[in-house]
């Protein structure tokens, strides 16, 4: 995960004609119009002074503003900047004049940035970016790709535009339609008119794909769809209306669900988040307003954050019934067969890649992974053999894998892939694993980990011990200690969740440390489901029902559940939508079966305690902590069969799609453990459509070295990302060259950061959670 978020590395980098970003990207700028600077009585000055207001049109010629500088009167040759590159941009200089020129890919307000003879006076610009269009623009490749060529695309990978659903509509010809969409005449609510996905109060970051927009009602169908956006301030405003997918004449599905346009959320998600220019969030709203029959319906409406910084990374997770690697047989739909694999998804891209495993049998199975934080290490195990483990070292060039001389299943790997902790509390070297030792201190708490998880710093060791130690009742806690991989030692273990006294099946598992290395977020078991805790494991499967939640690691006494996160509103009431009639369909779950009166749910009224194995990216990033987890929870009307319903040997997944995926919700980063501090979740995108997925691990890239393309410093090794050249392209280095560290750059205390506001979390820089 990265931000594309940057502070003006000094006064005097040049930031040329293709821009430079010196402050947070969608976030404050240093908001200063007159710093009032002048030396020995000569008059610094920059016109024109006030606030510019430049109005855009997408896809039209940009307006531009002429700044000048004079110094007592004269001609300065003065070095230009902006703030907010993705904006607009100037011509950096040296010279008395500068053009500023918008991008018109956002809105929002802008910092200019004058320095001559050492004094510097900063101007503002706001850009009011607005736009419409009616239907599909093709000539647009964002947008060509959310238009599924046949109907094998609609299931194909991460499905159409990477979210799934039937893509983009064509225009609205129809003038009796066109007007009920401008002027509706029903708000809907007696056809109980509602979203199903996206959820109210969703924080997005940048850079991740569009959102599917999935509603109910009982009309069931609809001839066309009008979609607007707008942010607080008024920067960005949108609207497209958009008829029924070309698709559907083929499929003869109903028209109940259609995505925002991939380039326009772009803009919109890149003109919301941080601030508005009077200091309040800058979030993003979305009214969907129906038509059917000539009659308008609407408009509903959300209102979503946008975190200021923009996600990249990879996150590698399981399937157990994937596509793209077929190794064991028994499958009901498709050639019956199935597969056990790792697959990755790029930050951008529309569908995963297989990492490991293969066609075949079940020596080719692939799964039970952990990853390192770095992304550079990952080790899994053999389908047809539990105890071999194979480890996988990810570089650039590619992927290796090779057999490990120790196995180690979910083991703790250390945040840069030199280690791997077994559940038996053996440390492994890797990428061989053939040097094994014990951690001392480790035996006399347990000798069974559970599945233990290092802190993202290396740090701390997170456990769930499944025998007695010196911890009394041990599966119902969870212990954190301290690690020294100097030492190969732990010390001063403290149970930072103790369900004792609770029912048997409530117990702690599956936990991960958030980048500040002060909280622990984990799986909280409410019911074991029918495989129970005979062997101690803690399944997702066959009724297992779990909850999200998160402690401090200083004691036991502030646990509390994400409500937010698994579906439940301030006041603990499930905002999650379920089936209005329960479903008919019948299938077998890991050979248990699922139906009427199984017992099972049928209608997804316990989605929110269907939330299962919590991690964490490493690094915190727009003021938030961004946690990907398994749910079996609706996916709107995309995938809504009956949560247990995943196993490919039990039910047809080519004809059904399971509702096992990943999902990911914002914690604020300043949050206080003992409250609520996340967010709605939104859908992984890209994650295999038709295949359950569960267990995914959101990883940095391996780090690129100095001289390498960068976004930002946490993608190099060195941890800085500072423009070079004439250019200005960002490369990575070394040495700032503000002798500070820009937002996502390495820090050591939050005064390394150049913004006074900035937190140091986890070694990088980045920006409170905006209330």
């Amino acid at each position: 995960m990265r931000s594309t978020s940057y502070l003006c590395s000094t006064l005097l980098v040049l930031c040329v004609a293709s821009g430079c970003n010196n402050a947070t990207i969608g976030g404050e700028s240093d908001g200063g119009l007159d710093e009032d600077m002048s030396q020995s009585g000569v008059l610094f000055d920059v016109s024109p002074a006030t606030q510019q207001t430049l109005s855009v049109t997408t896809g039209q010629q940009t307006p531009t503003v002429t700044y000048s500088a004079t110094l007592d009167g004269q001609p300065c040759s003065a070095v230009w900047s902006v703030d907010r590159g993705d904006i607009g941009y100037v011509n950096a200089g040296p010279s008395s004049t500068t053009l500023f020129s918008p991008r018109g890919s956002a809105g929002g307000l802008v910092t200019l940035r004058a320095t001559c003879s050492g004094q510097s006076l900063t101007r503002q610009i706001l850009v009011n970016l607005s736009g419409s269009q009616n239907g599909v623009n093709t000539s647009i490749p964002a947008e060509a790709n959310q238009v599924p060529k046949s109907v094998g695309d609609l299931t194909a990978g991460g499905g159409v535009g990477g979210v799934g659903g039937e893509g983009l509509g064509g225009a609205v010809t129809d003038p009796a339609t066109q007007t009920a969409l401008q002027s509706p005449t029903s708000t809907g609510a007696a056809q109980n008119l509602t979203f199903l996905y996206p959820y109210n109060g969703t924080v997005w970051p940048r850079g991740i794909l569009a959102p599917l927009l999935q509603w109910r009602w009982t009309p069931a169908d609809a001839d066309a769809i009008k979609i607007e956006l707008s942010n607080t301030s008024g920067s960005f405003t949108w609207s497209g209306t958009f008829g029924r997918p070309a698709i559907l004449a083929t499929t003869k599905g109903p028209f109940i669900r259609h995505p925002i346009p991939q380039d326009v959320w772009e803009m919109a998600t890149s003109s919301a988040g941080g601030r508005t220019p009077d200091g309040k969030p800058e979030r993003l709203t979305l009214k969907v307003t129906l038509a059917k029959g000539g009659v308008g319906y609407g408009p509903i409406t959300q209102t979503w954050t946008v975190a200021p910084a923009r996600l990249t990374g990879t996150i590698y997770y399981q399937s157990y019934g994937t596509l793209l690697a077929k190794n064991y047989g028994g499958a009901v739909g498709g050639d019956k067969m199935f597969g056990g694999a790792i697959l990755s998804i790029r930050v951008g891209d529309t569908g995963p890649k297989l990492l490991a495993g293969a066609n075949g049998n079940d020596a080719q199975c692939r799964t039970c992974h952990s990853v390192a934080a770095n992304g550079s290490q990952l080790v899994t195990q053999r389908g047809d053999n539990y105890g071999v483990s194979a480890g996988y070292t990810i570089k650039p060039s590619g992927v290796t894998e090779q057999t490990l001389a120790n196995g180690a299943t979910f083991p703790a790997m250390y945040p840069d892939g030199s280690l791997a902790l077994s559940p038996t509390g053996q440390l492994l070297t890797l990428p061989t694993a053939n040097m094994s030792q014990a951690v001392t201190g480790l035996a006399a708490i347990t000798s069974n980990l559970g599945t233990p998880a290092f802190g993202p710093s290396g740090s701390l060791l997170a456990i769930n011990p499944m025998n007695s130690g010196s911890i009394t009742n041990p599966t119902q806690k969870l212990v954190v200690m301290n690690f020294s991989a100097a030492n190969r030692a732990v010390s001063n273990p403290v149970v930072v969740v103790d369900d004792t006294g609770q029912p048997a099946d409530k117990r702690p598992g599956w936990a991960a440390v958030f980048p500040d290395s002060n909280s622990v977020i984990f799986h909280h078991q409410l019911k074991a489901g029918l495989d129970g805790n005979g062997d101690g494991a803690m399944y997702t499967r066959k009724g297992a029902q779990a909850e999200i939640a998160w402690t401090s690691v200083a004691d036991a006494k502030s646990v509390v559940a994400l409500n937010q996160l698994n579906g439940k509103d301030a006041a603990g009431n499930v905002y999650l939508p379920k089936l209005t009639t329960p479903s008919t369909l019948a299938c077998t779950a890991d050979g248990a079966p699922v139906g009427a009166g199984s017992g099972y749910d049928v209608d997804h009224s316990t989605d929110a305690v269907t939330n299962y194995e919590p991690t964490v990216n490493p690094v915190a990033s727009g003021g938030y902590a961004w946690v990907v987890f398994t749910s079996r929870r609706m996916y709107g009307n995309v995938a809504a069969i009956p949560p247990y319903c995943s196993d490919p040997r039990g039910v047809d997944l080519v004809q059904n799609i399971t509702t096992k995926k990943l999902w990911v919700a914002a914690v604020d980063v300043n949050g206080k453990v003992g409250t609520d501090a996340s967010h709605p979740a939104f859908y992984l995108p890209a994650q295999e459509i038709l295949a359950g997925n569960s267990r995914g691990f959101w990883v940095l890239d391996p780090c690129k070295s100095d001289g390498s393309s960068c976004l930002s410093g946490d993608q190099c090794c060195n941890g800085y990302c500072e423009p070079s050249g004439a250019s200005g392209a960002l490369t990575c280095t070394s040495t700032p060259s503000s002798q500070c560290a820009n937002v996502q750059d390495k820090c050591t205390t939050a005064a390394n950061c150049c913004d006074p506001t900035n937190l140091c979390v986890n070694g990088f820089c980045t920006q409170p959670t905006v209330g």
